[in-house]
């Protein structure tokens, strides 16, 4: 059996976010995830016939047809002998799957693991529960949105109300919540700016037709540099009318998107001439009530440093997903964490929250952050509906 720091990271890209019912919102999930995927194998320097194992997030998979995470990879350029999983944990999937790249690295059931999320909010279908054994011979049928499959039936509540909960617990102001917003808007623009997005993000092309060509999608397009503390507080409450905080202006975007890596073990880097970009130093997955589903990542990071033997402190930095600016900022304040530490490069009130994508997407903003800043030590975390909550410790390879 292998050691966990025998496993290294050799690629780490992902789409652009695409606006819900925007740009991507024609591609089936598999066809947008199999761009990232031909990148990172092209990074890796990897044939496709040579990885062991696909292991993918994707939560929102009806009408996705069968294993989506098997057919992203056959359609990314992987092997036809190439096993593939799709991991469905909420919004961890993602980063589940790249802890279940390293496990089975390290049990020596590989040698090279894909890994990643992908999800398209914008295909969610709409849903005619009792068709198929109720007849339509008379009277009316009720057509439900597919997004309800974002509500707990086991706290009997849904994602936005469990951020209220957050805040309130915390005692978040909805100005601290809009101010939290327009932050991340801001620093996603300004990475967008200055280019550091760009090693990051490789282009998805989309199909032309009779009105216009194909073209490249290249940047992220759910940013709203205008964003303001002002025009956010004009916003109603999105969840709770009476008193709510919560509102779509300080809640994640819903967006379309994918995250892929490769990892693979030393030995097999060396080999290849490949450079490793990150290691990780340790994981962590663990679970809160879902009544206050957000404050996840306060309950993981303290054990995945714990484990690592680690303390804030020995952290440059830190991304949390950013489901809610409540939800983040309750366990900021819960930890005490440095702000100046999170989410460098804005997060996914700006970025959007693709739920499959996430986990993965923010180990990959991670890595490149650390690499611009000449940072070594990095925590990503990621809270879930229903409760399940990751946290990974990330080492940059020098």
């Amino acid at each position: 059996m292998r050691k966990m720091s025998d496993v290294v990271f050799v690629s780490a890209v992902r789409t652009p976010m695409g606006s819900f019912g925007g740009t991507m919102k024609d591609l089936q999930v598999y066809d947008m995830g199999a761009f990232p995927v031909r990148e990172a194998l092209k990074r890796a320097q990897v044939d496709g016939a040579d990885v062991d194992e696909a292991i993918i997030g994707n939560c929102r998979q009806a009408g996705n047809h069968v294993n989506p995470g098997r057919t992203v990879a056959l359609k990314g350029g992987c092997g036809q002998l190439t096993p593939g999983v799709t991991i469905n944990k909420a919004c961890p999937a993602g980063m589940k799957a790249a802890t279940m790249a390293v496990s089975q690295i390290v049990m020596e059931q590989a040698k090279i693991v894909l890994c990643g999320g992908m999800e398209s909010m914008s295909t969610i279908p709409y849903l005619l529960k009792g068709a198929r054994f109720g007849g339509f011979k008379m009277g009316d049928r009720k057509l439900e949105d597919g997004w309800g499959d974002s509500y707990d039936p086991i706290a009997k509540v849904s994602m936005g109300m469990t951020a209220e909960n957050v805040g309130e617990k915390y005692g978040i102001s909805r100005q601290e919540m809009d101010e939290y917003a327009v932050r991340s808007h801001q620093r996603a623009q300004a990475a967008a700016d200055n280019g550091w997005f760009a090693e990051e993000i490789t282009p998805v092309t989309l199909p032309g037709d009779r009105k216009k060509p194909a073209f490249d999608f290249t940047a992220d397009e759910s940013i709203k540099a205008d964003s303001t503390v002002a025009t956010l507080s004009k916003l109603r409450p999105a969840f709770k009318p009476e008193g709510g905080k919560v509102t779509a202006g300080n809640s994640c975007g819903l967006t379309d998107g994918s995250a892929m890596m490769v990892a693979m073990t030393r030995e097999a880097a060396a080999a290849r001439g490949v450079k490793p970009l990150f290691s990780m130093v340790d994981f962590c997955q663990t679970a809160v009530d879902g009544t206050f589903m957000g404050e996840g990542p306060g309950e993981a990071i303290p054990r995945v440093l714990q484990r690592a033997g680690m303390s804030l402190s020995d952290i440059d930095l830190f991304e949390i997903n950013e489901a809610f600016a409540a939800q983040v900022l309750g366990n900021v304040a819960r930890l005490k964490l440095d702000i100046d530490k999170l989410n460098v490069n804005g997060g996914a009130i700006a970025l959007g929250h693709p739920t499959g994508c996430s986990g993965a997407r923010i180990m990959v903003t991670l890595y490149h952050a650390l690499k611009r800043l000449d940072k070594e030590l990095g925590v990503a975390s990621i809270c879930g509906g229903g409760g399940a909550t990751m946290a990974v410790i990330l080492k940059r390879e020098s």
